[in-house]
């Protein structure tokens, strides 16, 4: 093989190699970690939670924590939720008559779908339904929207200073 058809190989080969870089790059999912704080002006349905509540996303690549805190100053979460991100379900949780199990998966880069199964036993009959919720990040990382099962939309702007817990 000739030197000219040597680098004219070459330079194809790696022209692909950058393609295929940039093709992976572009879907790589976004990382949603950081600490938002909830928007009421922005946020739809009645939010139950407070206006101060605090919210740490911690993301690693296959999966996602949530961590609710009543306000920047509170030490103690009220709620977590851990999702695994690869669609397949997984316990969320258990108490005396209920269980809950939830499956997520990501259906673009900027948005996680969380589905979460409940099942209710009693003595006459059990009672089960699924809620389905979205996470979606806006793409300059800035806002992160909860659309709940229940229609609520909770907004959350992403905070500069991290809680650290």
């Amino acid at each position: 093989m000739n030197h000219a058809v040597r680098n004219t190989l070459a330079t194809v080969l790696l022209a692909l190699t950058t393609v295929s870089a940039m093709a992976a790059s572009k879907d790589r999912q976004i990382d949603f970690s950081g600490t938002y704080k909830l928007n009421v002006q922005k946020s739809k349905g009645a939010p139950d939670w407070r206006p101060d509540t605090v919210l740490v996303v911690l993301q690693s690549p296959y999966q996602v924590h949530f961590v609710y805190f009543l306000n920047s100053d509170a030490v103690q979460p009220f709620e977590s939720h851990d999702y695994v991100t690869n669609g397949k379900e997984s316990k969320l949780y258990a108490a005396a008559t209920e269980e809950a199990y939830a499956s997520s998966k990501w259906t673009s880069k900027y948005v996680l779908l969380v589905r979460t199964h409940h099942l209710v036993r009693n003595e006459i009959a059990d009672t089960e339904w699924t809620e389905i919720e979205t996470w979606t990040l806006s793409e300059d990382g800035k806002t992160l929207v909860n659309r709940g099962a229940d229609g609520k939309i909770m907004v959350y702007d992403k905070q500069q200073k991290e809680k650290i817990y």
